[in-house]
């Protein structure tokens, strides 16, 4: 018996040092991601973000170590908490929140392995696990320390003249059930909150879809009849929009779009030349590296193929260019790549001209590869013989950038 409680005393030290190490190692988490969420933060510092994502899986990881460490002794502690079932509650609860995360994180973390819809209900677990497990775990640590004890201790009472003054912390001014319904309350209604004022004020958007646009053209393009309505019956999902520089606002007087380099017929077009082109109606899917992806998106333009076969490929051209009006994202597909008969110039998405926000009005898509090599604000193809390494890929991003299919 004596024997057992010296290891409780011993292991109770030694979860106690573990409760800090993971403490700083979850506020890491917890900021870093918070960052990773926000929408400005992604648009103001996307080179930034880059950094942020990579030290948020290596904490993420190293967050692991502690917790394996102490697995083999938990089950004795376990044991001891069986008279305890709030405590034992709490234990369990932790512990869903931890294996959610780490299962979430470890799937995004290799998302090449898997596919896109094993990556998007990743995605929501990791965020609901953010959402809930966050506040509950913020929740925990308040409430079980001390100056929360005092802070909810009754107001000291005094019985009798010149009796002494006596804080009883056993009996709180607000029960632990009480302040739970009061956070619990608090928390679902932050939770509606944006659901209820885009009710009142359908402009509203978190990740800022329903934006007006800061594009000037005309004229504007008239849809296909397979866009509107859209063949594909409407996308199902919201985009997330990340951003390298400031956003290009394009008009009539800047817009442009080239093709030439390693070609028998360059060419160019303004506006009002583009917008003429003959297009063609495609449905597919949309796939974000980070994760979340949109489906059954209807997409006009003008194939990339036609483009390329119209310019005329010079034997010496081995590779593609994409360049961006904001002057800085560039990317490259080499010519099998480009000349596949789903590689579109997009123009209009579900029957309406691409937003300004989600790279319009012309933007590459490249079905069956990770969106950051559909480029944005697209203006200028070039083609080319050595390969050149996009702007993403120059910051870690992989230069295989297929989708593992089902």
């Amino acid at each position: 018996m004596n024997e057992f409680f010296r290891f409780r005393l011993s292991f109770g030290k030694q979860l106690i040092r573990l409760h800090h190490t993971n403490a700083l190692f979850f506020l890491f988490l917890t900021v870093t991601g918070f960052f990773l969420f926000s929408t400005v933060f992604r648009s103001s510092f996307p080179e930034l973000r880059v950094w942020v994502k990579e030290s948020h899986i290596w904490v993420g990881f190293f967050s692991c170590l502690p917790v394996l460490f102490y697995v083999p002794k938990a089950r004795k502690h376990l044991h001891a908490l069986r008279k305890k079932k709030p405590n034992r509650m709490n234990v369990y609860i932790v512990a869903a929140i931890l294996i959610t995360f780490i299962g979430s994180g470890l799937v995004l973390t290799f998302h090449r392995q898997f596919p896109p819809v094993v990556n998007t209900w990743s995605l929501f677990l990791h965020d609901a696990a953010t959402w809930l497990g966050v506040p509950y775990v913020i929740f925990h640590s308040v409430t079980r320390s001390k100056w929360f004890k005092r802070l909810t201790a009754k107001a000291p009472q005094k019985k009798e003249i010149g009796a002494p003054v006596v804080i009883d912390e056993k009996q709180p001014l607000y029960k632990r059930r009480t302040v739970l319904k009061m956070i619990g309350s608090t928390a679902i209604v932050l939770a509606f909150l944006p659901a209820v004022i885009k009710w009142v004020n359908p402009s509203f958007s978190l990740n800022g879809s329903t934006k007006p646009d800061g594009n000037r053209l005309s004229p504007l393009p008239t849809p296909d009849a397979k866009s509107a309505p859209p063949i594909g019956g409407g996308r199902r999902g919201d985009f997330r929009y990340y951003t390298v520089t400031e956003i290009p606002q394009i008009t009539n007087d800047n817009f442009q779009f080239r093709i030439d380099g390693l070609v028998d017929r360059k060419a160019s077009y303004r506006w009002e030349e583009f917008v003429a082109l003959s297009r063609s109606v495609q449905v597919s899917d949309f796939h974000c590296v980070t994760g979340w992806s949109v489906y059954d998106v209807t997409w006009e333009g003008i194939p990339l193929k036609t483009f390329l076969e119209q310019a005329g490929v010079q034997s010496k051209a081995n590779y593609v260019k994409f360049y961006s009006a904001d002057g800085v994202y560039t990317d490259t597909l080499s010519i099998e790549q480009a000349l596949m008969s789903d590689m579109l110039v997009a123009v209009l998405i579900d029957g309406e001209l691409i937003t300004q926000q989600n790279g319009g009005p012309v933007r590459l898509i490249t079905p069956k590869m990770y969106a950051y090599k559909s480029v944005k604000w697209l203006n200028r193809i070039e083609l080319i013989e050595k390969e050149h390494i996009g702007y993403w890929e120059q910051r870690g991003y992989d230069k295989d950038a297929w989708v593992k299919s089902l």
